[in-house]
């Protein structure tokens, strides 16, 4: 919002500026004589001040040019790094990091309620792999979290550990466990598992069926 708000003020400062000069332009480029004595008069005398405006707002519209240029040039240096970071972050996910990205695929859901002190969803935050689109409890540092759209071309099955293929019991079995409580969401139709074989969510099922005979 206040972004919105500065853009907007700059493009209307912008304006006002451009129209300014178009004036300025004018007024020395017009042969007033043949309009007015009187006005041409009054121009020749502030002509001074005609040129030093007409310098401020060249000044103004070049000063804007560099620095567009610079930040786009600030920008790329810093896309750059951050796809560094996020490949690096990538090539060396740890076993808990895996597992909660593998929650985005498995309860097919682009963004998830997550606890940010949690240390790995802090690490994936820091690394640039996470997003935090918004804030809902402050008290318990829960955020909604999506995967940052420069991390996705890198977040593939193979590098958070799931196969297109068959997989084996024990293989289920080991994502099923691995999967952190704190990632998991409210069940409903839409986030069920359903990733690959139905062995997933029959091991899911087994999963909460010993849970609630335990209880």
């Amino acid at each position: 919002m206040i972004q919105d708000n500065s853009n907007s003020a700059l493009h209307t400062t912008n304006t006002v500026i451009m129209w300014l000069f178009c004036l300025t332009v004018l007024a020395l480029i017009i042969p007033w004589e043949v309009i007015s004595t009187d006005l041409a008069y009054r121009i020749e005398s502030n002509k001074i001040c005609l040129y030093f405006a007409l310098i401020i707002e060249i000044s103004n519209f070049i000063t804007q040019g560099i620095i567009t240029i610079v930040n786009s040039i600030l920008k790329k240096k810093y896309s750059k790094k951050l796809t560094e970071r996020i490949i690096k972050s990538v090539a060396s996910f740890d076993f808990a990091e895996r597992a909660l990205l593998r929650e985005y695929v498995l309860q097919r859901q682009s963004v998830l309620t997550l606890p940010v002190l949690e240390p790995t969803v802090r690490n994936l935050i820091d690394d640039g792999v996470l997003t935090i689109v918004s804030v809902l409890d402050e008290d318990d540092s829960r955020a909604k979290v999506i995967i940052s759209k420069e991390a996705r071309p890198y977040i593939t099955y193979k590098a958070i550990g799931l196969t297109l293929g068959k997989m084996s019991e024990e293989q289920v079995s080991q994502i099923i466990n691995a999967r952190p409580d704190y990632a998991k969401q409210k069940f409903s139709h839409s986030n069920k598992i359903v990733l690959g074989s139905s062995a997933i969510r029959v091991a899911s099922n087994n999963q909460h069926a010993v849970k609630a005979t335990a209880a």
